[in-house]
């Protein structure tokens, strides 16, 4: 599900996969830039963002929200599932980041927005690759805002509960797979564990970016958003 907001920004989708790029584009009605990016090499990175720049003469938003979960019993967790999911998910984020903001910086204007997890502050034995990756993920936010906040650049995370469609599906199918369970059960469970009971829309995590990414949020930096439900409630 793509929610749509028509906010006057021209769009570049970059994805490892270049017709997802088109389709994502497609269903936000629009045709401004797709392009096709492995965020685990940092050459693809700086090759987008020169695309982007030459195409729209400036970049002033970056939504990093590329993402790879495993789901690996820690005993079981093997040196190359460990790397999968941290270059995507940290390095990649971070290259990223550091991309961009070699445009922004020298403009003074900039609006860094990662999406995280509340798994990088929960137990989750099944997917702590996953978990600890996005922990980074928060750590550079903050570091980011450290060294770029008197540019005029803000980088903030936004960290989306479970949310309907996409890879929660996927990740609770497998979840509910190798628990025993069925998936529908599992699922139900899930939704009913959390405070407020029902699940966030991705229309709820998008308005939150749009919001930040505005005027709005010009003095909004180095925090994390929980888009949750509560279900960080100590």
């Amino acid at each position: 599900m793509v929610a749509v907001f028509d906010e006057g920004a021209e769009l570049a989708v970059a994805d490892i996969n270049l017709d997802a790029a088109r389709e994502t584009l497609g269903l936000c009605k629009r045709t401004d830039l797709a392009l096709r990016v492995d965020v685990t090499h940092s050459a693809e990175i700086e090759g987008a963002v020169l695309q982007v720049t030459a195409r729209f003469e400036r970049l002033e938003i970056l939504v990093n929200c590329a993402a790879l979960c495993l789901v690996d019993p820690i005993l079981e967790l093997t040196q190359d599932r460990w790397d999968q999911v941290f270059n995507v998910n940290a390095r990649g984020a971070f290259f990223c980041m550091q991309a961009a903001a070699r445009v922004m910086v020298p403009r003074r204007f900039g609006r860094i927005i990662n999406i995280t997890t509340p798994a990088s502050r929960l137990g989750v034995p099944f997917f702590a690759t996953y978990a600890a990756s996005k922990a980074a993920v928060d750590s550079l936010t903050r570091s980011a805002t450290a060294a770029w906040a008197r540019s005029g650049v803000t980088v903030n995370s936004l960290s989306p509960g479970m949310m309907t469609g996409g890879m929660i599906d996927k990740l609770e199918r497998e979840l509910a797979r190798t628990l025993g369970r069925s998936e529908a059960e599992f699922k139900a469970a899930r939704t009913d564990g959390l405070p407020m009971g029902r699940r966030v829309e991705p229309e709820e995590v998008a308005e939150a970016a749009v919001w930040l990414a505005s005027d709005a949020a010009a003095y909004v930096s180095a925090e994390r958003f929980n888009f949750t439900g509560g279900m960080e409630l100590a």
